[in-house]
């Protein structure tokens, strides 16, 4: 069969590769049977267990930033004018790396399976964060499972780490850095004859807007992709097979996130972490701040995207319903044209959307938020994080100088086939004081507009239970803030 191998341009290790990739496949698969480079390992292949994380540094604003991201769900031709570094280059038997030696010694290891992993979501934020504090390493961790040795000795070896701020990023890797802001080939296409099966026939790397629509107008069937995480689940697991894929996350100026009159614009590629890290969110749009936490695994959050989130467009997108209850609206381009849409607007039925044949979500817009909003999240699942939601939802009030409810707004994922916003919220909560409000009846009625399913995740009737609760939950603290 033809296909379109991607020639990229990289650093594996510390050595500067130019290799062609075959259409689709991942990260990880490229070290195993490409490279055979066995020591990242894979478990789940769908981004849960995080024994195949790796660690890419990059060139970003200025800076070089190393994240930790799933191998298994990582396209292995977006490593273009990136650095790969994976377990093998990080110590020997006789001359151990000092996370590996942290491990070592606190016992930290038992079948070593997940201990790669381990060691390569450490190295990541200790090249971030020398001295990381106990939450930070908790959360780095929590997207790596381990079956044997329990989580407590590996804990202490990391805080062990973190007491002495060890810089992990080896003095060849150093070496490299400013190579990787200089570089500036661009990815060729070769096509090949194959008797292998691959995910794709085609995997596109645009540089600009302007190349996107010139591939996607020779290419019409090809299906865009921004942090990919999800789409890589189905190639891993569905083994589902694609024309083409057009990986938009080489495109400069859709990673953007900025502050401008009409509020927060966070563009397509912009991922979960770029999103918590911005110091425009935590201090303008804290919410989203904490949302983000719940969400995923830092591998995954390095990857994903929010636009990915709402282009996904799943009823149970974590995402969704704050954005919903913020009032944010999509910016979508096409070839030639943008037109803006409220987000509420956007999902039509299951996983159907809005958007036009050739078009895109450009950038997300969430207007500015007055600082004594009363706004809230709650994420029901049977993990803390690292889950889908059972019921995710979001909440937004607002009250005048005399405390009464000026503006309601309320959401749910999880709860329809598409997120919703509540219509019994607002028309009986606008005009009265959290006090005069029946709390159970109101949960009552605004569970009564939703129409859940059962499934592995839960009943109908428990999730129309945990409307309910999650609605007295808000309007306690509501009240309690207000007394």
């Amino acid at each position: 069969m033809d296909y379109t191998f991607t020639k990229i341009d990289f650093w594996l290790n510390g050595t500067r590769i130019q290799d062609e990739i075959p259409p689709g496949q991942s990260t990880f698969d490229y070290l195993h049977r490409k490279l055979q480079l066995h020591g990242t390992k894979c478990s789940c292949n769908e981004g849960d267990c995080g024994a195949c994380t790796v660690a890419i540094g990059s060139a970003r604003e200025g800076a070089i930033v190393y994240e930790a991201v799933n191998s298994c769900l990582f396209p292995a031709a977006r490593l273009h004018r990136k650095h790969l570094i994976t377990i093998e280059s990080l110590g020997t038997p006789d001359a151990l790396h000092p996370i590996q030696e942290a491990m070592l010694n606190h016992h930290a290891t038992q079948c070593g399976y997940c201990s790669p992993g381990f060691v390569m979501s450490a190295f990541a934020l200790l090249a971030m964060k020398p001295k990381p504090s106990r939450d930070e390493f908790l959360a780095a961790l929590e997207g790596n499972l381990c079956r044997c040795t329990g989580y407590d000795s590996i804990l202490k070896a990391m805080l062990e780490l973190g007491a002495k701020g060890i810089d992990p990023v080896p003095a060849w890797a150093r070496k490299i850095e400013p190579e990787l802001f200089s570089i500036k080939t661009e990815p060729q296409y070769l096509q090949q004859k194959s008797d292998a099966i691959y995910p794709a026939c085609k995997y596109l790397l645009p540089q600009s807007l302007e190349q996107l629509f010139a591939f996607w107008s020779d290419h019409p069937a090809a299906v865009p992709i921004c942090g990919g995480t999800d789409i890589m689940v189905q190639v891993n697991i569905s083994r589902r097979k694609f024309p083409a894929l057009l990986d938009l996350t080489q495109i400069p100026e859709l990673r953007s996130i900025k502050l401008q009159r009409d509020g927060l614009h966070i563009g397509a590629t912009a991922t979960y972490s770029d999103v918590y890290n911005s110091g425009i969110v935590k201090t303008d749009y804290p919410c989203f701040a904490s949302l983000i936490r719940l969400i995923a695994s830092e591998q995954i959050r390095n990857s994903g995207s929010i636009v990915g989130n709402i282009a996904n467009a799943s009823p149970i997108g974590d995402s969704l319903p704050l954005l919903l209850v913020l009032e944010a609206s999509l910016v979508l381009q096409s070839t030639d044209s943008q037109r803006t849409i409220p987000l509420k607007d956007f999902f039509l039925s299951y996983r159907k959307t809005a958007l036009q044949p050739f078009e895109i979500i450009r950038e997300i817009i969430i207007p500015p938020l007055p600082i004594d909003a009363f706004v809230r999240i709650s994420k029901a699942a049977k993990r803390k994080s690292v889950d889908i939601s059972t019921i995710a939802s979001a909440i937004r009030i607002e009250l005048d100088s005399a405390g009464q409810i000026t503006k309601s707004l309320l959401a749910y994922g999880g709860a329809a086939a598409v997120p919703m916003l509540s219509f019994s919220a607002p028309s009986d909560m606008t005009g009265k004081r959290p006090s005069d409000i029946d709390f159970p009846k109101l949960a009552s009625q605004i569970a009564a507009e939703f129409t859940p399913i059962s499934d592995v995740r839960g009943s109908a009737d428990y999730r129309k239970q945990l409307i309910a609760n999650q609605v007295i939950g808000y309007l306690t603290e509501l009240s309690g803030r207000n007394k």
